[in-house]
């Protein structure tokens, strides 16, 4: 009895505790949801950040990066990645022409028609010709589908480069750059991604050993990259691209040493600032006018006489030279340089230049006649080149101008005024070969143009500017006209215009009666009539003119001044000039 009623007192109780107890476990169940929800939501946010900000692990191969194959060769030049490729053959690497002459060195000529390498070295005209090889016996280059292909040695004996060769794997490549000074080196801290841009997202490139010796390089042109974090690199197995600056040790100054021996192109100066006057002498009888000529022109120091004239493709050319001619200036006081000019219709200039042999022969014929006739100097004035022609213009002034500092005779050349459609000119080479570079300041508005100025004063000191962007000072002279031109609309708006000199433009002044204002934008008198229905405008060219062009001129600290042409100046002109 006793029993049961001990039962019955604790069962109850038995009872609750067990609710109790499946309710508090029920209860310890209930938090684990929501916190393995919050774990698995961090895990994708994390996951998405990591993805979008996250170092990225995605690895570029090397074709992608370079985009060669079997016998290609990536060229990297300046450690820029070339759209060209080299190639290899016969275990050498050979580089296209057309690469190395845009972008590594621009004097190697190419004479499709005799079949020649030509290379105008400071000592001289070097000729290569398909059959000679090199001191392993390869050939120094060959031809293959319209181009030419250069071997790497051919290169190196007319250029100051370093080249870095890297064959042996599936993707061939060599970087070639200008011989440096020295190269400044970093050692990486640790292993590390090379990465093709400057964040921890751009893809890997090549994995970077610890303590491997990174060459720091040039950044992209233009790029943005914030130096104080990224650097840019060269891996020693032959890779560029990014890392941060932290992962780096302290710099490095590397010497480089370059086995190239340099050699300067030397030229010839008057000591003097010039004052050149061109002499038109178009038939042998004009030669007689230089006494009347050089005593007006009071300070010049140099007279060029238009005395030879190109005639066909074959190096021949219209001689007007006279040895008493020299005789005279000399006793004057003046230089004399004989120009050549390619203004006959039978003269096609890239037909003409284009073989070695035929710029050979007028090379000598020049050179020749400078013994005969006395002359100290010769000035080209090849004229209307066209794009296509200025590789053979521009290997002719090269020749031209070994052949003449041999003989101690100046050269030099005339250009068009510096303008967007006449840039491929390229007046930096020509003032490297050339003693003085005459920029022919005049014509800016000429036969067959809207009515304007023949050289206003804004033509005139933008032509300078453009011009001592590529001619050093002391190699440029500026050329002034003696000329204006008097244009005529007619009543139906037809333009026409007329050539007069200085001295023809004050007599159509004076004797109409034009009321002159000077524009001061322009620098010039400027006046205009009506005459019968027409509009007559003039843009003078005088001593007022004068006067702001070579405050101008002798502001830019050049070589000197030529005036065209003798014998059409009013005479109050060359006070100002030879300031």
């Amino acid at each position: 009895m006793e029993e049961k009623e001990k039962l019955k007192e604790t069962e109850p109780v038995k009872r609750v505790s067990d609710s109790r107890r499946r309710s508090r476990k029920r209860g310890g169940n209930l938090p684990l949801l929501p916190l393995l929800l919050v774990l698995l939501l961090g895990a994708l946010i994390f996951s998405l950040w990591y993805l979008r900000f996250g170092p990225s692990r995605v690895r570029i191969g090397e074709a992608e990066l370079f985009g060669a194959s079997g016998d290609e060769v990536a060229v990297i030049y300046d450690y820029e990645l070339q759209k060209e490729k080299a190639v290899m053959r016969d275990g050498s690497v050979y580089l296209p022409l057309s690469l190395v002459k845009s972008a590594i060195n621009q004097r190697f000529y190419w004479d499709r028609d005799e079949k020649l390498i030509v290379y105008a070295a400071p000592t001289g005209v070097r000729k290569f010709t398909p059959e000679e090889k090199d001191t392993e016996g390869k050939v120094l280059y060959y031809t293959e589908d319209q181009e030419l292909y250069l071997s790497l040695p051919l290169l190196r004996e007319f250029t100051d480069v370093r080249i870095e060769s890297y064959l042996d794997g599936s993707v061939k490549r060599i970087f070639i750059a200008p011989s440096p000074e020295s190269d400044e080196v970093r050692a990486a801290k640790h292993k590390l991604a090379l990465r093709s841009r400057p964040s921890v997202r751009g893809s890997i490139v090549t994995e970077v050993k610890k303590n491997e010796a990174l060459r720091v390089i040039p950044d992209h042109e233009g790029a943005t990259t914030d130096t104080t974090r990224w650097t840019r690199v060269k891996t020693e197995s032959g890779f560029t691209g990014y890392v941060q600056l932290k992962n780096l040790r302290a710099a490095e100054t590397v010497p480089y040493t370059s086995n190239f021996t340099k050699q300067e192109y030397k030229g010839l100066t008057l000591g003097e600032k010039v004052l050149l006057g061109f002499h038109l002498v178009s038939n042998q009888a004009a030669n007689k006018g230089l006494g009347t000529l050089a005593q007006n022109a009071s300070g010049m120091n140099v007279i060029v006489p238009t005395w030879f004239s190109l005639r066909g493709n074959e190096g021949d050319y219209q001689n007007f030279a006279d040895r008493a001619y020299v005789e005279e200036a000399h006793e004057k006081g003046l230089k004399v340089f004989a120009l050549l000019d390619n203004f006959d219709k039978t003269v096609t200039t890239g037909e003409l230049l284009k073989k070695t042999s035929v710029r050979e022969k007028l090379i000598q014929s020049l050179i020749s006649d400078a013994d005969l006739y006395g002359y100290d100097g010769i000035n080209v004035d090849l004229e209307l080149i066209k794009e296509e022609a200025i590789d053979q213009y521009l290997e002719f002034i090269r020749e031209l101008s070994l052949a003449c500092h041999e003989k101690q005779l100046y050269l030099t050349v005339d250009v068009p005024n510096p303008a967007s459609f006449n840039l491929y000119y390229d007046r930096k080479e020509l003032g490297v070969f050339c003693d003085y570079v005459i920029n022919m300041g005049y014509d800016e508005h000429t036969k067959g143009d809207e009515p304007g100025s023949t050289a206003s004063l804004g033509f005139v000191t933008t032509g300078l500017d453009m011009s001592l962007a590529e001619v050093p000072a002391e190699k440029l002279i500026q050329a002034v006209p003696f000329y204006t031109r008097l244009w005529t609309e007619d009543k139906n708006g037809k333009v026409s215009s007329e050539a007069l000199g200085m001295k023809g433009a004050k007599e159509w002044v004076d004797k109409n009666q034009i009321g002159l204002n000077f524009d001061e934008t322009l620098g010039q008198n400027y006046g205009q009539r009506s005459n019968n229905g027409s509009l007559q405008l003039i843009w003078m060219e005088d001593a007022k003119s004068m006067q702001t062009r070579m405050d101008v001129i002798r502001s830019k600290a050049i070589a000197g001044v030529a005036v065209w042409r003798l014998g059409l100046e009013t005479d109050d002109v060359w006070e100002i000039l030879k300031q």
